[in-house]
């Protein structure tokens, strides 16, 4: 847990209490924000390690792709490294799975599949696999279990994108 991820994810949701509490009529005076930023900190604890130099260029990159605003691009990073949440999934056009939740620096999304001979679940763009059944080639018990492994891939993905020297047109997932 990192001191600018805290922050922004106490913002964020002090933000959304605010708003909610607006949309109801109600006061925000009575709210008891100790509460707030005492579960914040605790849901921010549970988040995928994530440096905040990371967090940063993965929320500078995403307002880049979606002309969204920094607290929105910063919402979708939090949800990205929240591990608590269950994955959801959209059916992908080739037999796999969507999975949503989960971006890589190319603005790719997550995908898995268990379309291969062996049934086998798998990340369908892992880098690490060169052929089926070879070294490289992780297999994954369940589609969850696919799912979580990607959300950690795509992590390493944008580590690996925010601290290079210079991003010089390679290819990410």
């Amino acid at each position: 847990m990192t001191t600018y991820l805290t922050a922004m994810a106490i913002a964020v949701a002090v933000r959304d209490l605010c708003i909610h509490c607006a949309s109801k009529g109600r006061p925000i005076e009575g709210l008891y924000l100790d509460s707030v930023v005492a579960q914040t900190m605790r849901d921010t604890a549970a988040l995928l390690p994530c440096p905040d130099d990371v967090f940063q260029g993965i929320a500078g990159a995403i307002v880049a792709q979606n002309h969204c605003t920094a607290t929105e691009a910063f919402e979708q990073v939090l949800r990205m490294l929240d591990t608590s949440r269950s994955p959801g999934y959209s059916r992908w056009r080739h037999g796999g799975w969507y999975v949503h939740g989960v971006r890589y620096p190319s603005g790719a999304c997550g995908c898995i599949s268990s379309n291969y001979p062996d049934k086998k679940w798998r990340i369908v763009c892992d880098r690490r696999r060169q052929d089926l059944n070879a070294p490289g080639d992780v297999t994954f018990r369940s589609r969850e279990e696919a799912a979580r492994a990607e959300q950690v891939l795509a992590l390493q993905a944008w580590v690996e994108m925010v601290r290079s020297p210079a991003d010089e047109g390679r290819e990410h997932p």
